[in-house]
């Protein structure tokens, strides 16, 4: 049966219309108009409000039933960024939004995001760039998704530049998009000649103006991914009575259990974040809404809303906004079949009572969902099976994480007689690195056994040696005078250097300083 809505403003994802009406037939729209659309034997909606395309959130990554979680909030299409394809494939078939996926990224060998979803297939080199896409395409994947990570202090491999240019290339070859999961400026400006199409993450470190003017001139789009925040202290998602309302009880205790998580001692500079965003949107790139859902304190389509706020907050209009998580994405990712208002598209549409080009926080006020003509059950999902088993991957993946950081975190060692400590043991790719107490490098990585062993042996002893310090252009060889956690007095060996008789103060952590003598650069 048809269904024709009318008495409504219409939003066709990129500027309010003058009409006022939507017919609705075999899955898409038919027409948009006045009161005339509506014909005998259609199933009439008198609307209010505002009527505009379905939602799309550009970056997620899929639990059972996110599909279902999503439409409930207005979201009729699921961007997936790293998902296993079984995954994929049972998302596909829940009856909620449409997914596209990326199906498994390619990553290093232990690189991000292994401890969520490992094992799965890596990528040693470029050598494997073709036989990777390849792979994926066969599992159905509608772009691909690179990651160029080091992991920040967890220091986890990545792909190199020259692997991330083969991929870019391969998936080109393949029909795909390349998406490239990076989070600083330097890391988005060195994948620029590789030719990624879009960053999944604007950076969350300060942009300069050449940096900003790179991307620009590059073509990339970016998706904001600012709702990230809200797993951190301040606003949050909770705090938002129209989407709380909507999560139930299950999701509610969820978010309110992630609010007093362990958090590090830094947390992300989010401010630099919202203003690379509206540095980006006043250089004319495109920027794109999408969530990272399911992220501590990111709900699956719930979220989607809060980005929006995020977006204006950053600087966009709430019209393109809106257009970020509609017409926009859709053209990026070549989604030609949605994202507006216009008749032979999919009748994806979400009805909100009030006005959010004006104000886009009302876009929460959802009054009614439209998926291929089809009005949503936006109730169904609370309480169901599908909500249980999202939660239950949810905290079996979080349990995964949890004991992920803890084998990567640094390990204390200490000297069993008056318990002094000694240095300690650091992650380094597979193997673990000892280092003193002040951060200075004793040996390459090894085993855990074979670096404690170092440390035990050397953690102390080695302070009188010579060390390298790499504080300016080069490394020079230097003499420990007095070691603290947090700064170290030295000596430069070179006796043309000018220094004072007592040395000088540096600090090891923004050096790098090793026993062993660097190999020429």
């Amino acid at each position: 049966m048809a269904t024709t809505i009318t008495g409504v403003r219409v939003f066709d994802g990129e500027r309010l219309t003058e009409h006022t009406a939507v017919r609705l037939e075999g899955g898409l729209i038919d027409a948009v108009g006045g009161d005339e659309l509506l014909r005998p034997g259609d199933q009439h909606v008198a609307g209010r409000g505002t009527l505009l395309p379905g939602l799309i959130d550009a970056h997620v990554h899929l639990l059972p039933g996110a599909s279902r979680q999503a439409l409930t909030f207005g979201v009729t299409t699921l961007l997936d960024m790293f998902s296993k394809p079984e995954t994929v494939r049972e998302a596909e078939a829940e009856g909620g939004a449409d997914v596209r996926s990326s199906s498994i990224g390619a990553t290093a060998p232990g690189g991000h995001p292994s401890m969520m979803y490992a094992p799965f297939p890596y990528v040693t080199g470029p050598a494997d760039a073709e036989a990777f896409v390849a792979d994926r395409v066969a599992e159905g994947a509608r772009h691909l998704k690179v990651l160029y990570d080091d992991g920040g202090p967890l220091r986890v491999p990545s792909l190199d530049v020259p692997t991330v240019a083969a991929l870019v290339s391969a998936a080109h070859g393949a029909g795909l998009l390349a998406v490239a999961h990076v989070t600083t400026a330097a890391a988005a400006v060195d994948l620029l000649p590789t030719g990624v199409d879009v960053l999944a993450h604007v950076p969350f470190d300060p942009l300069t103006a050449t940096q900003v003017a790179a991307i620009g001139e590059a073509g990339v789009a970016v998706i904001a991914t600012l709702s990230i925040a809200d797993g951190f202290p301040g606003d949050v998602l909770l705090e938002a009575p129209e989407l709380a309302g909507r999560l139930g009880p299950a999701w509610s205790d969820v978010l309110r259990r992630q609010a007093h998580r362990w958090l590090p001692p830094e947390l992300p500079d989010f401010a630099a974040a919202a203003r690379n965003v509206g540095l980006l949107y006043e250089a004319g790139v495109t920027v794109l809404a999408g969530t990272d859902a399911p992220n501590p304190g990111i709900v699956h389509g719930a979220s989607v809303h809060r980005e929006l706020q995020r977006l204006v907050a950053a600087g966009l209009t709430p019209v393109e906004a809106l257009a970020a998580a509609t017409a926009r994405t859709a053209e990026v990712f070549g989604l030609a079949d949605r994202g507006r208002v216009l008749p032979g598209l999919r009748a994806d549409l979400l009805l909100v009572d009030g006005s959010p080009d004006v104000d886009v926080a009302e876009t929460q006020r959802i009054a009614a969902v439209w998926k291929d003509g089809v009005r949503a059950d936006v109730d169904g999902y609370v309480g169901s099976a599908a909500e249980r088993a999202g939660l239950e991957a949810l905290r079996a993946q979080t349990e995964k994480v949890i004991a992920a950081v803890r084998e990567m975190l640094p390990v204390t060692v200490r000297r069993d007689e008056d318990g002094e400590v000694l240095g300690h043991l650091r992650r380094e790719g597979t193997g673990w690195q000892p280092v003193t107490v002040f951060g200075g490098v004793l040996a390459g990585p090894s085993s855990r056994e074979e670096a404690e062993e170092v440390l035990r042996r050397d953690g102390l002893a080695s302070l009188g040696e010579v060390w390298w310090v790499h504080s300016g252009a080069e490394f020079r060889e230097a003499r420990i005078q007095e070691a603290r956690p947090d700064r170290i007095r030295i000596r430069w060996a070179d006796p043309l250097v000018e220094q004072s008789p007592q040395g000088e103060w540096i600090d090891p952590r923004v050096v790098r300083i090793q026993r062993q003598r660097p190999e020429a650069e």
